[in-house]
Protein backbone atom coordinates (compact mmCIF):
# COMPACT_ATOMS: atom_id res chain seq x y z
CA UNK A 1 0.00 0.00 0.00
CA UNK A 2 1.08 3.41 -1.29
CA UNK A 3 2.01 5.63 1.94
CA UNK A 4 0.55 8.86 2.48
CA UNK A 5 3.85 10.93 2.37
CA UNK A 6 4.94 9.34 -0.80
CA UNK A 7 2.19 11.70 -2.65
CA UNK A 8 3.59 15.05 -0.89
CA UNK A 9 5.40 17.65 -2.93
CA UNK A 10 7.61 18.08 0.66
CA UNK A 11 7.02 16.33 3.78
CA UNK A 12 5.84 18.62 6.80
CA UNK A 13 8.32 19.23 9.17
CA UNK A 14 6.41 21.17 11.89
CA UNK A 15 3.11 20.96 13.66
CA UNK A 16 1.76 23.55 11.93
CA UNK A 17 3.43 22.11 8.35
CA UNK A 18 1.13 18.88 9.65
CA UNK A 19 -1.81 20.70 10.90
CA UNK A 20 -2.35 22.17 7.13
CA UNK A 21 -1.62 19.12 5.33
CA UNK A 22 -4.14 17.46 7.56
CA UNK A 23 -6.87 20.28 7.07
CA UNK A 24 -6.29 19.67 3.28
CA UNK A 25 -6.79 15.84 3.27
CA UNK A 26 -9.85 16.62 5.32
CA UNK A 27 -11.63 18.93 3.36
CA UNK A 28 -10.97 16.86 0.19
CA UNK A 29 -12.55 13.91 2.21
CA UNK A 30 -15.88 16.29 3.39
CA UNK A 31 -16.34 17.34 0.03
CA UNK A 32 -16.47 14.14 -1.53
CA UNK A 33 -18.67 12.52 1.36
CA UNK A 34 -20.99 15.82 0.05
CA UNK A 35 -21.23 15.64 -3.64
CA UNK A 36 -20.38 12.40 -4.14
CA UNK A 37 -18.67 12.53 -7.55
CA UNK A 38 -14.62 14.21 -7.89
CA UNK A 39 -15.22 15.68 -10.89
CA UNK A 40 -17.35 18.17 -8.78
CA UNK A 41 -14.69 18.70 -6.31
CA UNK A 42 -11.81 21.33 -7.13
CA UNK A 43 -8.41 22.02 -5.39
CA UNK A 44 -9.88 25.63 -4.98
CA UNK A 45 -12.39 24.36 -3.18
CA UNK A 46 -10.89 22.35 -1.07
CA UNK A 47 -8.51 24.80 0.04
CA UNK A 48 -11.12 27.16 0.71
CA UNK A 49 -12.68 24.53 2.49
CA UNK A 50 -9.29 23.65 4.41
CA UNK A 51 -9.29 27.40 5.31
CA UNK A 52 -5.94 27.59 3.67
CA UNK A 53 -4.75 29.63 0.20
CA UNK A 54 -4.23 27.59 -3.35
CA UNK A 55 -0.45 28.29 -3.00
CA UNK A 56 -0.06 26.37 0.34
CA UNK A 57 -1.87 23.72 -0.90
CA UNK A 58 0.42 23.62 -4.26
CA UNK A 59 3.11 23.41 -1.64
CA UNK A 60 2.04 20.08 -0.67
CA UNK A 61 0.56 18.66 -3.55
CA UNK A 62 2.25 19.23 -7.08
CA UNK A 63 -1.53 18.28 -8.39
CA UNK A 64 -5.28 16.69 -7.82
CA UNK A 65 -3.68 12.95 -8.35
CA UNK A 66 -1.39 13.79 -5.66
CA UNK A 67 -3.79 14.42 -3.08
CA UNK A 68 -6.26 12.43 -4.16
CA UNK A 69 -3.48 9.58 -3.75
CA UNK A 70 -3.06 10.67 -0.29
CA UNK A 71 -6.62 11.18 0.44
CA UNK A 72 -6.83 7.61 -0.63
CA UNK A 73 -3.68 5.96 1.58
CA UNK A 74 -4.87 8.16 4.46
CA UNK A 75 -8.74 6.53 3.91
CA UNK A 76 -7.87 2.66 3.44
CA UNK A 77 -5.03 2.85 6.36
CA UNK A 78 -7.78 4.03 8.63
CA UNK A 79 -10.25 1.50 7.24
CA UNK A 80 -7.91 -1.28 7.34
CA UNK A 81 -6.97 -0.29 11.37
CA UNK A 82 -10.23 0.26 11.98
CA UNK A 83 -11.69 -3.24 10.68
CA UNK A 84 -8.44 -5.11 12.41
CA UNK A 85 -9.97 -3.47 15.70
CA UNK A 86 -13.09 -5.12 15.29
CA UNK A 87 -11.86 -8.31 14.94
CA UNK A 88 -9.21 -8.04 17.35
CA UNK A 89 -11.92 -6.92 19.80
CA UNK A 90 -13.99 -10.20 19.39
CA UNK A 91 -11.14 -12.45 20.69
CA UNK A 92 -13.09 -13.35 23.31
CA UNK A 93 -16.15 -14.79 21.83
CA UNK A 94 -16.59 -17.51 19.57
CA UNK A 95 -15.71 -16.51 15.50
CA UNK A 96 -19.77 -17.64 14.39
CA UNK A 97 -20.59 -15.34 17.15
CA UNK A 98 -18.18 -12.45 16.23
CA UNK A 99 -18.78 -12.93 12.26
CA UNK A 100 -22.31 -10.76 12.32
CA UNK A 101 -20.08 -8.20 14.28
CA UNK A 102 -17.68 -7.89 11.45
CA UNK A 103 -20.01 -8.37 9.32
CA UNK A 104 -22.05 -5.14 10.33
CA UNK A 105 -18.83 -2.97 10.78
CA UNK A 106 -18.03 -3.73 7.65
CA UNK A 107 -20.86 -2.52 5.81
CA UNK A 108 -21.46 0.14 8.07
CA UNK A 109 -18.09 1.58 6.98
CA UNK A 110 -18.99 1.44 3.51
CA UNK A 111 -22.53 2.33 3.93
CA UNK A 112 -23.42 4.79 6.21
CA UNK A 113 -21.57 7.33 3.51
CA UNK A 114 -22.47 6.09 0.15
CA UNK A 115 -21.58 9.41 -1.74
CA UNK A 116 -17.94 9.41 -0.03
CA UNK A 117 -17.56 5.57 -1.32
CA UNK A 118 -18.82 6.25 -4.14
CA UNK A 119 -16.36 8.95 -4.68
CA UNK A 120 -14.06 7.28 -3.62
CA UNK A 121 -14.67 4.24 -6.08
CA UNK A 122 -14.32 6.61 -8.84
CA UNK A 123 -11.27 8.17 -7.79
CA UNK A 124 -9.25 4.21 -7.28
CA UNK A 125 -10.52 3.85 -11.05
CA UNK A 126 -9.16 6.78 -11.87
CA UNK A 127 -5.57 6.51 -10.35
CA UNK A 128 -4.69 3.05 -11.24
CA UNK A 129 -5.06 1.92 -7.53
CA UNK A 130 -6.74 -1.57 -8.02
CA UNK A 131 -3.81 -3.27 -6.83
CA UNK A 132 -3.19 -1.35 -3.79
CA UNK A 133 -6.43 -2.32 -3.08
CA UNK A 134 -6.13 -5.81 -3.66
CA UNK A 135 -3.18 -6.45 -1.50
CA UNK A 136 -5.06 -4.22 0.97
CA UNK A 137 -7.78 -7.06 0.62
CA UNK A 138 -5.71 -9.72 0.99
CA UNK A 139 -3.90 -8.20 3.86
CA UNK A 140 -7.52 -8.12 5.75
CA UNK A 141 -8.05 -11.40 4.69
CA UNK A 142 -5.19 -12.19 6.81
CA UNK A 143 -6.04 -11.26 9.82
CA UNK A 144 -9.17 -13.42 9.71
CA UNK A 145 -7.32 -16.01 8.95
CA UNK A 146 -4.93 -15.86 11.89
CA UNK A 147 -7.98 -15.43 14.05
CA UNK A 148 -10.07 -18.45 12.41
CA UNK A 149 -7.09 -20.41 12.32
CA UNK A 150 -6.18 -19.06 16.19
CA UNK A 151 -9.43 -21.03 17.56
CA UNK A 152 -9.23 -23.68 14.62
CA UNK A 153 -5.31 -24.81 14.85
CA UNK A 154 -6.17 -27.90 12.55
CA UNK A 155 -7.52 -25.75 9.99
CA UNK A 156 -5.27 -25.16 6.52
CA UNK A 157 -3.74 -21.88 6.71
CA UNK A 158 -3.97 -21.57 3.04
CA UNK A 159 -7.65 -22.67 2.44
CA UNK A 160 -8.70 -20.21 5.18
CA UNK A 161 -6.75 -17.43 3.66
CA UNK A 162 -8.58 -18.56 0.29
CA UNK A 163 -11.92 -18.16 1.99
CA UNK A 164 -11.15 -15.36 3.61
CA UNK A 165 -9.96 -13.25 0.55
CA UNK A 166 -13.65 -14.86 -1.51
CA UNK A 167 -15.87 -13.42 1.54
CA UNK A 168 -13.92 -9.94 1.56
CA UNK A 169 -14.29 -10.14 -1.90
CA UNK A 170 -18.53 -10.73 -1.60
CA UNK A 171 -18.94 -8.03 0.92
CA UNK A 172 -17.37 -6.02 -1.20
CA UNK A 173 -19.59 -7.08 -4.06
CA UNK A 174 -22.29 -6.71 -1.72
CA UNK A 175 -21.44 -2.84 -0.85
CA UNK A 176 -20.76 -2.13 -4.59
CA UNK A 177 -24.22 -2.97 -5.66
CA UNK A 178 -26.10 -1.79 -2.61
CA UNK A 179 -24.28 1.60 -3.09
CA UNK A 180 -27.05 2.29 -5.87
CA UNK A 181 -29.55 1.18 -4.53
CA UNK A 182 -32.48 3.15 -2.18
CA UNK A 183 -31.63 2.00 1.24
CA UNK A 184 -33.99 1.06 3.79
CA UNK A 185 -33.60 -0.42 7.32
CA UNK A 186 -35.00 -3.36 6.63
CA UNK A 187 -32.74 -3.76 3.48
CA UNK A 188 -29.80 -3.00 5.49
CA UNK A 189 -31.12 -5.63 7.79
CA UNK A 190 -31.80 -8.38 4.93
CA UNK A 191 -28.40 -8.08 3.32
CA UNK A 192 -26.81 -8.07 6.89
CA UNK A 193 -27.85 -11.61 7.12
CA UNK A 194 -27.53 -12.42 3.64
CA UNK A 195 -24.21 -11.64 3.67
CA UNK A 196 -23.60 -13.38 7.55
CA UNK A 197 -25.44 -16.68 6.80
CA UNK A 198 -23.33 -16.88 3.61
CA UNK A 199 -20.04 -16.44 5.67
CA UNK A 200 -21.05 -19.15 8.22
CA UNK A 201 -22.34 -21.60 5.88
CA UNK A 202 -18.64 -21.36 3.60
CA UNK A 203 -16.95 -21.95 6.88
CA UNK A 204 -18.59 -24.66 8.32
CA UNK A 205 -18.27 -26.26 5.22
CA UNK A 206 -14.30 -25.57 5.81
CA UNK A 207 -14.33 -26.52 9.52
CA UNK A 208 -15.46 -29.79 8.52
CA UNK A 209 -11.57 -30.81 7.55
CA UNK A 210 -10.28 -28.90 10.57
Amino acid sequence: MPDESEYLRKKPQQSRSRSVVNAIIEAADQLLERSGDPNEVSLQGIAQRAGVGIGSLYDYFANREGLMGAFLARLTDANFAALEQEVLGTKSIPFNEALPLIVDATLKMYLDKPSRTRATITTIARLGWVKPVIQERDRFAAVLTKRLCGEYPKLSVDKAQVMAEVLCDSVMGVVMSELWRDRTPERAAEVRQEVTTIAKLRIAELLKDA
